[in-house]
C-alpha cells in the first residue's frame, strides 16, 4: 500500500520541474521576441533618415500605426478579458476542488484527508474567483466601463 507522502511528493516534484521548464522557455521566447523587435525598429528608424522625414511619416495613418506597434509587449487590459479570465480560473478551480474532494471520498487509506483539505481550498478559491468576476462585472457596468451601461467613456452620462 502506498503511503500518503509519496502520493503528494512525486507529483509535486514533477509539477515543479515542469513549471521551471515552462518559465525558462517562456523567458527565452520573450527575450528573443524583444531582441528581434528592437532590431527591426532600429533598422526602420535608420532608413527613415532625418527627423523631418520621420515627423512627416508619423503624420500619416501608416506612421501612427507603426508608432503604436513599437510597443514590444502588450498586456491584455480589457475589462472583458479580465472578467472572463477570472471566471475561467474560477471554473477550473471548482472542477479541481470537486475532483480532489471525490478522491478524498473514494480513497480510504490512512491520510486520505489531504485530498479533502486541498479540495476544499481549491473549491473556495474557485468560488471566490467566480464571485469576484461577478462583482467586477456589476461594478464595471455601474461605473460605465462596459458598453451599454448608460455612461460615456469618461464616466459622464451619455446623451439619449
Amino acid at each position: 500500500m502506498v503511503t500518503s507522502p509519496s502520493i503528494i511528493i512525486a507529483p509535486a516534484f514533477f509539477t515543479m520541474v515542469a513549471f521551471i521548464f515552462c518559465v525558462v522557455v517562456n523567458a527565452w521566447h520573450r527575450n528573443q521576441h524583444v531582441r528581434y523587435t528592437a532590431e527591426f525598429n532600429g533598422k526602420l528608424i535608420e532608413r527613415l533618415g532625418s527627423v523631418k522625414d520621420f515627423s512627416e511619416f508619423l503624420q500619416t495613418e501608416g506612421g501612427a500605426g507603426l508608432l503604436n506597434s513599437f510597443t514590444i509587449e502588450r498586456a491584455s487590459t480589457s475589462v472583458h478579458e479580465r472578467i472572463l479570465r477570472a471566471s475561467a480560473i474560477g471554473v477550473v478551480l471548482i472542477a479541481l476542488g470537486l475532483g480532489l474532494l471525490f478522491l478524498g471520498w473514494y480513497f480510504t487509506f490512512i491520510d486520505h484527508d489531504t485530498f479533502t483539505v486541498i479540495g476544499v481550498i481549491a473549491l473556495s478559491l474557485g468560488f471566490g474567483c467566480i464571485v469576484s468576476s461577478g462583482v467586477s462585472y456589476r461594478l464595471a457596468r455601474a461605473f460605465g466601463v462596459l458598453p451599454g451601461s448608460g455612461r460615456g467613456a469618461a464616466g459622464e452620462l451619455a446623451p439619449r
